[in-house]
């Protein structure tokens, strides 16, 4: 998560944000669910938070830019 642009990175919630690191590690939302203790819909609703906050239209796309590296 340290490849996050800053600006990008304070806007999504711990929720989000923990949901995005398992993401990036290519778990899938049923297993994302049992790891964090939450229903895979509301991982659901957590990611596509994090995908409307980074500009992302798809998984791929919202892997892209969480590791993008900070323009400088």
């Amino acid at each position: 998560m340290r490849r996050l642009p800053q600006p990008a990175l304070e806007s999504l919630t711990r929720r989000e944000t923990e949901v995005l690191v398992q993401v990036l590690e290519g778990a899938a939302n049923k297993f994302i669910a049992r790891a964090l203790g939450i229903s895979h819909r509301t991982v659901e609703i957590h990611r596509a938070r994090a995908m409307l906050k980074l500009g992302a239209t798809s998984t791929p796309e919202l892997i892209r830019r969480a590791l993008r590296q900070p323009e400088r």
